[in-house]
């Protein structure tokens, strides 16, 4: 009992020092700043006083509130002075404080602020001044009504563009035309067959409604080696030879080369569709598509596409070679795989270096197609199970149709795997004429090929 009095008396004591502590430290510093010069005339007293009480009741934080630098009561000589006496207590020593809050200087101001909004007077827009020089005069939009008086769009002007410039350079006797549509040249178009690069379309002369022309239409590739082809389909076609299909004119439009050709009667495919040919036609179209080989392979080019398909028969019996399409230059080292499976050599299926004689051996199975209406092989479809066979098995020969012993031998040395040993298109050529002329071999007329045609095509 005697310890929680002592204790209170303790506590009452310690509370009368503080507050006598506080009054007496109050009017000291009052005193202090008004004995001080740096002490502002616009502060009163009463100010001074609250400040110096404010000061003094800082005791929570252990330690007084210390004036910055940019305040106006930053005296050294009062800061000093205020600081000693608080640093001290009753017994003299000196007091530990924690450290307090300093004042942070306002360097800002208003910077983070949001801008105050104009007032109505304020907010009036100037318009700016037109300028003559600058305005431009335009026509006002008409609608489109049978009223408005609209007017009629400028003709279309097409600039020659590379490629044909190109083929004009390349075949000087050709007419290369520019055409903006060709539907102002021709008309009635339909579709008559499909080639190795494009369709093939047959059309009539709008201004010689008696002429009608077959038009080869090609797509434009990028591609540098697509277009050299082009341009040597064209050029083969432009020699003139009379067993090739003649090139009347090409042009380019819409990024399409149009090939404008004679358009033939049928092909020989189209009649084997409705029978098979005789050997004395067969020998006929075999002697006129060697002299069309002879002529390429003299000029230096590789056709690799000799099928039935593109044995194009004309209206008086003629025979021609058409599409040029993978045709190439002898010159050079060849050993792509290029053609129709059934045909190729067996060179070619190996992809060695071959030579214009892959020709001859396309000959020998076209004629085994002529006179048995299908190629040898013709029932195997997995074209990897043809290649196999072909390369394996003895070289083929005619298995429906009766053909002589001539022909026979000389469809065996056309298919002759060596291609050192198989001839060329000259050493055939002058092989059926001795076996003609010795009555070896039997041939036909245009004339009569002519009346056959009529007899079996509908």
């Amino acid at each position: 009992m005697q310890s929680v009095t002592a204790l209170a008396n303790t506590q009452r004591y310690r509370y009368q020092f503080d507050r006598e502590e506080r009054e007496l430290l109050k009017h000291s510093v009052v005193n202090t700043l008004k004995q001080s010069k740096s002490f502002p005339e616009v502060c009163s007293s009463q100010d001074a006083m609250n400040r110096a009480s404010a000061m003094s009741k800082r005791r929570s934080t252990g330690q007084l509130r210390r004036s910055s630098q940019y305040s106006c009561y930053s005296s050294t000589k009062t800061i000093r002075t205020v600081a000693s006496q608080m640093s001290l207590n009753s017994r003299g020593k000196e007091i530990w404080r924690a450290p307090g809050v300093c004042e942070i200087p306002d360097i800002l101001g208003k910077a983070f602020l949001r801008p105050e909004l104009p007032t109505a007077s304020e907010t009036t827009l100037t318009l700016r001044e037109p300028n003559a020089a600058k305005c431009i005069s335009r026509r006002p939009w008409l609608p489109p009504n049978p009223h408005a008086d609209i007017p009629a769009l400028p003709p279309l002007v097409r600039s020659e563009n590379e490629f044909q410039r190109a083929i004009r350079k390349s075949l000087p006797k050709v007419r290369v035309p520019n055409v903006t549509n060709p539907k102002a040249l021709y008309t009635n178009f339909s579709e008559v067959g499909t080639g190795v690069n494009g369709s093939v379309l047959k059309a009539t002369h709008c201004q010689k409604r008696s002429l009608r022309v077959a038009i080869k239409r090609c797509r434009l590739d990028p591609d540098k080696e697509y277009r050299a082809a082009i341009l040597r389909e064209l050029r083969i076609m432009s020699s003139g030879h009379a067993n090739l299909i003649r090139l009347r004119e090409a042009f380019v439009w819409r990024d399409d080369v149009w090939m404008t050709m004679d358009l033939m009667k049928c092909s020989v495919f189209a009649v084997l569709c409705q029978r098979g040919i005789p050997e004395d036609f067969t020998v006929y179209i075999a002697s006129e598509t060697l002299k069309a080989l002879y002529y390429l392979h003299s000029k230096g080019y590789i056709h690799r596409d000799i099928k039935c398909e593109n044995l194009l028969i004309g209206w008086n019996g003629e025979v021609k070679l058409a599409d040029f399409g993978l045709a190439t230059r002898s010159n050079r080292r060849n050993c792509d795989r290029l053609g129709t499976a059934k045909w190729m050599a067996p060179e070619v299926i190996r992809e060695q270096y071959y030579d214009e004689t892959i020709d001859m051996w396309s000959l020998g199975i076209t004629i085994i197609e002529m006179m048995d209406r299908v190629p040898p092989h013709y029932r195997i479809k997995d074209e990897y199970e043809l290649f196999e066979t072909v390369l394996t098995e003895p070289s083929p020969t005619f298995t429906y149709s009766y053909p002589s012993m001539y022909m026979r031998g000389l469809v065996a040395w056309l298919l002759d795997e060596d291609p050192r040993t198989r001839p060329s298109a000259r050493d055939v050529i002058l092989e059926i004429d001795a076996h003609i002329q010795s009555n070896l071999l039997r041939t036909s007329t245009p004339d009569q090929f002519t009346n056959f045609l009529y007899q079996v095509l509908p």
